[in-house]
């Protein structure tokens, strides 16, 4: 079988691991009784079904117990590995990273999915893994009918079979979405309403943003807003927004090293320079002009 082969593969000395894609964006890899593996990373990521056993999944230092019916996405960059596997049964879907931006331009209007893709991996080392999607059995159910069509089209490479399997990735990407926003676990409802604030910070970073906007994005209270995003990001709003702008006016400094401070200060939100400076030392460790001069390499 290839997804054995697969397996073995994957789970090889390397510490940095490849697969073998092929002409697809996306694979599989069906993981059954696995040895405990070693902490690894990759240039893909992967979305982590669990269809039964038990595991502690470690990311870093931290570490979370998983059973079945669990599902998470796995960013590659981060270090990670799987320990006190008992009869562990899991399939990875794995993607590529530049297809899976494409994806997320196609499907990002969809209800959950920056939460679950996004926003879950990111900030999960503070919720300690409260806020992950767990499928009851008829969503597991309905979400391995697909993952088994995916994997006939593997086997069999009927003509065009790339073309299914990415139909097939982004018909379980969206189910997945769906059963995360519809969750009633009390921390994945938090989540999934501070990820609309956050979304709204993404897209108007640069506009004069108010608390009371964002808990209306979230559509909670102000003081739940505050305790909400405090814990789910371990910050304030206002400290994210803030490192967001920050994050927003690196890029435009790589991208135009010619660029003004006071220019970029405004495209970022921060309509005080001077402000904007201390905000940016306090963030990236030098000012921008010092940042814009190693950028044109003047020293």
């Amino acid at each position: 079988m290839i997804f054995t082969l697969l397996t073995q593969y994957l789970h090889c000395k390397m510490n940095h691991l490849d697969f073998p894609f092929g002409n697809c964006n996306c694979g599989l890899n069906n993981c059954i009784n696995l040895p405990e593996g070693k902490p690894h990373i990759h240039s893909f990521d992967e979305i982590a079904i669990i269809l039964g056993g038990t595991s502690v999944h470690v990311v870093g230092k931290e570490e979370y117990p998983i059973m079945r019916g669990d599902v998470f996405v796995i960013h590659g960059n981060q270090v990670h590995s799987n320990k006190k596997l008992k009869n562990l049964h899991i399939f990875n879907i794995v993607y590529k990273r530049d297809f899976f931006k494409e994806v997320q331009k196609e499907l990002n209007a969809v209800p959950g999915f920056n939460t679950l893709f996004l926003h879950e991996p990111c900030f999960r080392k503070y919720h300690k893994f409260k806020a992950r999607l767990h499928l009851n059995p008829l969503q597991l159910n309905t979400v391995i009918r697909y993952i088994e069509l995916m994997q006939k089209e593997f086997e069999n490479k009927p003509l065009s079979y790339s073309n299914v399997v990415e139909y097939l990735f982004k018909t379980i990407v969206i189910n997945l979405c769906r059963y995360y926003s519809e969750t009633e676990i009390p921390l994945s409802k938090s989540l999934i309403k501070v990820s609309r604030a956050i979304d709204y910070m993404e897209k108007n970073f640069a506009e004069d943003i108010s608390l009371q906007t964002l808990a209306n994005e979230a559509e909670m209270t102000v003081a739940s807003f505050l305790r909400a995003f405090k814990k789910i990001t371990d910050c304030t709003p206002i400290d994210y927004l803030i490192k967001l702008r920050i994050g927003m006016a690196v890029k435009m400094m790589d991208k135009n090293p010619s660029s003004r401070v006071i220019d970029i200060s405004v495209k970022t939100g921060f309509w005080n320079s001077s402000y904007f400076s201390r905000k940016f030392r306090t963030v990236i460790g030098i000012t921008p002009i010092e940042y814009l001069k190693k950028q044109r390499g003047i020293k």
